[in-house]
């Protein structure tokens, strides 16, 4: 087994942890140097807009609007330079749009300006002053720690409820919970961005490459026949991105927490014993327990259910220092200082966490973009054909990786790599802290017999304890149990599941294209109304919410679930935790649309409808969720390639012509119509003389159209190949379009694709070949469960293959389905 520890790694390294790095830093910097001057010289004149940014060099910091490689190719084209590391002797201007205190400080003497001031530059026709455009004036630098010494002060101050007409945004600018669900989403679907934006070209695979001429390793050629799938997880996230801004801080023992965890004075009313027996009453019915054998105070993993300390804020993210004194993520923070009274404790850093995470996906998508994004801090990556194309050892790319992302984000990182997506998290459990672990295929099953039911996906609380009934505490135990007794006791699916994951099978694919399920707005703080009115409006605002959440992505949704929480009978009025919901009863309402909708007035009027169903007073509400399902684009669905390309011939069309005012009179030909390339033996047209096949190629591009349908009676240019005269990107569009919204591909829809793709064969653009093939196997990967998709994607390639070995004599490498 591949083993790397972050200990390990230390004796071997130096004290940054990475062998020879400052060396290899050097030449690689001075590498990345020469190929932008490189790029510079050979640019072509009248491609050079302006030298208004000559003697300017930049580095750009962080997460940046425009991206970084788009600051990039506005400084080629503009006379200056660009840094993909900072140079003191040498940087002239470091750009960000956001830094942590600590870099702040670090870079007080520094030129640190937005990127505005490049946009308005260029938009201006000259170089602008910098001073306009600073990210940071220097006294700010030192005014923000006192700033913040204030905040929890002003927090206490600004506390609302949920009548305030500010409250909801207030709310959500503060919510661990919001944050993390939508930068969740947000990086699913930026992982779709950034396949839509790739020009096929990753620059980490160059970096491998140089790592490998440095090193002088040796590449592998190892006979890869399982996948082989990366799991990637930040270390502590949130205690990792503060410990950027409070470095004194390492070493100790670290939580990440709302409260500072000080005493709170007794408010009338609370009764946090009410609280406490009545979550332990309904556990024990959820688990199916005697009121004696549920009166235990800790759960199945030995953690407290209620805290009897003062703080109920609750532990984010803590240190590795504070989980060795027993500190959990998610523990109430009195318990935590109970545990470790010496315990540090950080605010939220929302903003450091989305610049973080947005550099961690910009790092991995250097190097592949098969990435499933999971969360703002975890992902996978299917990178089956990138150790295949550049011939390296699994954790040799680990390496990289995480040393990427380290450089890159300040923040370390763990990496587990296994056959498939529980292989690879489990084995970054083993990996971490700071580490890397490959579980090979062959030592899977002796690896599975030790790992802990819990750490098995979907293995809660109550399944957990279903399984201790069943004295199954290891996979190696739940092995032993037949597969009709796990489908007995958990249902046909799930026991299935359980029987394939405690022996390392798991069928779930490394999944890139998301498609969200559901759009929600939630809000379980703050909901005290003494009105009707007061909830009429605040359904109103969250329906809103919901509204524009959907409006954000593009969705609509056939139906609405109203979710609520209510006072449970003989609670005390006031939560335990201030403004908290205490304990509650869980109503849940839904109602089905004939038509999709994501208008704010139409989900309101549900929502109030389901409401008024329930006859709950205002007064007794503790918590209000509104959740939109059944979800749909807001585009239609369309029938071919032709259609999506519908707004471009339009614009196209409404172009005045010369001749616009004369009539079309249709003409007819002699000329014999070809059929559709899928009627042509590709034997026989591999025989043919190479003119003829280029001829015959160039007239299957030029009608692809109408030889697949013969019917049709326009001939006013309905029969050009609607590729022609398209860039690549506008393609790939609409290859995405195409494939998402038809369930059975056409025929001429294919032929065209195939005849476009041939003729780049032909003219010998097999980069462009590439680029259209991984785009169009993306995109089908994503409907694999289709039989003929996956059909339409076998004969394509099989007709590619066939006409690069008949213009190249080899095949090219394209993955399978």
């Amino acid at each position: 087994m591949g083993d790397q520890k972050g200990s390990r790694r230390k004796r071997k390294f130096g004290e940054n942890g990475f062998e020879a790095w400052g060396g290899y830093m050097n030449a690689k910097i001075t590498k990345l140097e020469e190929q932008f001057d490189e790029e510079t010289k050979k640019l072509d004149p009248s491609e050079k807009l302006s030298d208004i940014f000559k003697g300017v060099a930049i580095f750009v910091n962080g997460y940046t609007e425009p991206s970084s490689e788009d600051l990039r190719l506005l400084m080629l084209l503009h006379g200056g330079t660009y840094h993909h590391y900072y140079r003191s002797e040498k940087t002239t201007h470091v750009i960000a749009s956001n830094l942590p205190n600590a870099k702040m400080v670090q870079m007080k003497t520094m030129k640190v300006v937005t990127p505005d001031w490049i946009v308005k530059s260029v938009e201006a026709g000259k170089q602008l002053d910098y001073k306009n455009f600073l990210l940071f004036k220097k006294e700010s630098v030192f005014q923000k720690k006192d700033e913040s010494k204030n905040e929890t002060v002003r927090q206490q101050g600004m506390a609302k409820t949920a009548v305030d007409a500010q409250f909801l945004s207030e709310f959500y600018n503060n919510s661990r919970l919001h944050h993390l669900s939508t930068m969740g989403a947000m990086f699913k679907q930026y992982v779709g961005e950034l396949k839509e934006k790739s020009t096929g070209i990753f620059p980490g695979r160059k970096r491998i490459s140089e790592w490998f001429e440095r090193d002088r390793k040796e590449r592998v050629d190892v006979e890869i026949t399982d996948r082989v799938v990366a799991h990637i997880d930040m270390d502590c996230f949130f205690v990792s991105v503060a410990l950027r801004n409070n470095p004194e801080l390492k070493g100790k023992p670290v939580a990440v927490a709302h409260a500072r965890g000080n005493p709170t004075h007794q408010r009338d009313g609370v009764n946090p014993k009410f609280e406490y027996n009545f979550y332990r009453r309904k556990m024990g019915e959820k688990l199916g327990l005697e009121e004696d054998e549920s009166s235990s105070e800790s759960d199945g993993e030995g953690k407290p259910w209620l805290s009897e300390f003062s703080s109920r804020s609750e532990v984010a993210s803590c240190s590795y220092e504070a989980r060795e004194a027993g500190v959990r993520n998610g523990m109430y923070l009195g318990s935590a200082l109970r545990l470790c009274p010496e315990l540090k404790t950080v605010p939220y850093d929302f903003e450091g966490y989305k610049e973080v995470s947005y550099t961690l996906y910009n790092t991995v998508a250097e190097y592949t973009l098969d990435i499933e994004a999971v969360s703002c801090d975890e992902l996978y990556i299917d990178c089956t054909s990138l150790i295949r194309e550049m011939r390296m050892k699994p954790l040799d790319l680990a390496t990289i990786l995480r040393r990427d992302i380290q450089e890159r984000t300040e923040c370390p990182s763990s990496v587990g790599i296994g056959s498939n997506k529980l292989q690879a998290r489990l084995a970054t459990k083993r990996a971490k802290p700071n580490g890397q672990f490959y579980l090979q295929p062959v030592e899977v099953l002796n690896f599975m017999s030790e790992v802990d039911v819990y750490d098995l996906p979907g293995v809660g609380r109550s399944m957990g304890y279903k399984l201790k009934s069943l004295n199954v505490r290891t996979c190696l135990d739940l092995q032993n149990v037949p597969l009709s007794t796990l489908k007995k006791e958990f249902g046909g699916k799930t026991g299935d599941t359980l029987y394939k994951h405690c022996r390392g099978i798991d069928e779930r694919l490394v999944n890139s294209s998301h498609q969200r399920k559901s759009v929600s707005a939630e809000v379980n703080y703050g909901i005290r109304f003494q009105k009707e009115e007061e909830a009429t409006t605040f359904f109103k605002q969250l329906s809103a919410e919901v509204s524009n959440r959907l409006k954000e992505v593009n969705l609509r949704g056939r139906n609405i679930t109203l979710k609520i929480m209510i006072r449970a009978k003989d609670a005390p009025a006031e939560a335990a935790k201030f403004l908290g919901h205490g304990a509650c009863d869980y109503v849940t309402r839904s109602h089905k649309m004939q038509h999709a909708t994501d208008n704010a007035d139409l989900i309101a009027k549900h929502v109030l409808g389901l409401y008024s169903q329930l006859s709950v007073p205002a007064s007794e509400l503790r918590g209000i969720g509104i959740q939109v399902t059944k979800l749909e684009n807001c585009k239609p669905a369309t029938g071919g390639i032709k259609n999506f390309l519908k707004p471009k011939i339009e614009r196209a069309e409404a172009k005045p012509a010369l001749t616009a005012e004369v009539p079309r009179i249709p003409v007819e030909t002699e000329k014999l119509q070809l059929p559709p390339m899928s009627q042509i033996d590709q034997d026989v047209f591999d025989s043919l003389p190479e003119e003829l096949k280029k001829e015959i190629l160039n007239d299957l591009a030029a009608a692809g159209a109408t030889s697949a349908a013969p019917e049709r009676k326009d001939h006013a240019g309905s029969t050009d190949n609607v590729f022609i005269g398209l860039s690549l990107a506008d393609i790939r569009k609409i290859i995405e379009e195409w494939v998402v919204n038809e369930d059975n591909p056409k025929a001429f829809d294919v032929d065209m694709m195939l005849g476009y793709a041939i003729d780049l064969i032909h003219k010998k653009r097999l980069e462009d070949v590439d680029i259209l093939v991984k785009c169009f196997h993306r995109h089908v990967w994503s409907k694999r469960d289709s039989p003929n998709w996956r059909k339409t994607y076998a004969e394509v390639v099989r007709r590619l293959q066939s006409s690069m070995k008949t213009v190249f004599g080899k095949e090219m490498f394209i993955q399978e389905i």
